[in-house]
């Protein structure tokens, strides 16, 4: 690469914002001050915020995006990733939390790789909220049940992306906080080459916008739709099977303590277990055309392929 050319040129930097005024200028004065990010195009989503976050991130020198009302975090993500023109794409939050040291190692890793994906997975020493953790482990374990596999950090906001594999996706990925679980379970699910890099995570600057009651519905909200998405079988399947068993055995027992033939109460039990497990089956079957339909030939595997020297006319 030529010395005049900046080492991120083809690198843009999508960072949500909500009510950020407190973190958002140190964050964008981090990123500008990582030789290796040089280059980089920072969009800033301003995702309705009633404080002074757009001004601050204009004032820094980013290209603010403003959302007409708080839509959700996957939201601004995704309207930031439609208005990125580079080769890559990362997510970086505003509060703080992230270092730029490490986006950019990610960013050599992807490289180096030729991954389609690169994700954060935040190390013992990164700060936790503690309150959080239990809705973090449950998710972790339906998402690691959803595809079959072992997974580092499911929701790190901190990653880049080849962008045209991401943009295949973001019609899928909801408007909301899940949308990090999301982007991890479609790229394993679809075989992508992705890889989980190291990273520490800092106290956030400013306050949270979590709440326990709400974000705790979320979270069930979030692993209904990880469960239905991609393992709607295996969750239906077992939920039938309890249901069948439990009405074979109620029937079973009662038929031969009463002697007067299978309950009507077992035999509807019985039935509403086929039912649901042929309710199961339509949704796999939906959920697995939705996902062939926009992830495309993803699913191989491979690393992205190295460019092909271009050959001259005879």
């Amino acid at each position: 690469m030529p010395l005049s050319v900046p080492p991120a040129s083809n690198l843009t930097v999508v960072i949500p914002a909500w009510n950020e005024e407190a973190g958002i200028g140190k964050t964008l004065d981090m990123l500008a001050g990582e030789p290796r990010l040089s280059g980089a195009e920072v969009i800033v989503v301003d995702d309705g915020s009633a404080d002074r976050t757009a001004r601050i991130a204009a004032e820094h020198g980013a290209r603010v995006i403003r959302n007409w009302a708080n839509l959700g975090y996957g939201a601004s993500l995704k309207r930031g990733v439609r208005a990125a023109r580079s080769e890559l794409v990362a997510w970086f939050d505003a509060d703080g939390q992230h270092h730029p040291a490490d986006l950019a190692d990610m960013v050599e890793t992807l490289r180096r790789e030729r991954a389609r994906a690169v994700i954060g997975a935040r190390d013992a020493a990164s700060h936790r909220v503690k309150g959080r953790q239990w809705g973090k482990r449950v998710i972790k374990w339906a998402a690691e049940a959803a595809v079959g596999r072992k997974i580092p950090d499911v929701n790190c906001g901190l990653r880049v992306f080849q962008r045209r594999a991401l943009s295949r996706y973001l019609d899928l990925l909801p408007n909301g906080f899940s949308a990090s679980t999301t982007s991890t379970l479609l790229l394993m699910k679809h075989n992508a080459h992705l890889v989980f890099h190291p990273v520490r995570a800092a106290k956030r600057i400013g306050q949270s916008s979590v709440r326990p009651l709400r974000d705790g519905l979320r979270t069930l909200h979030t692993i209904l739709r990880i469960t239905v998405m991609f393992n709607a079988i295996k969750a239906f399947s077992l939920l039938a099977g309890l249901m069948i068993l439990a009405g074979l055995v109620y029937g079973v027992v009662l038929g031969a303590i009463i002697g007067q033939g299978f309950p009507v109460l077992a035999a509807v039990t019985v039935l509403m277990g086929v039912q649901v497990f042929c309710l199961g089956v339509v949704c796999d079957q939906v959920s697995a055309m939705r996902l062939e339909r926009l992830g495309g030939a993803e699913g191989d595997g491979e690393r992205e392929p190295a460019e092909e020297p271009t050959r001259k006319a005879a």
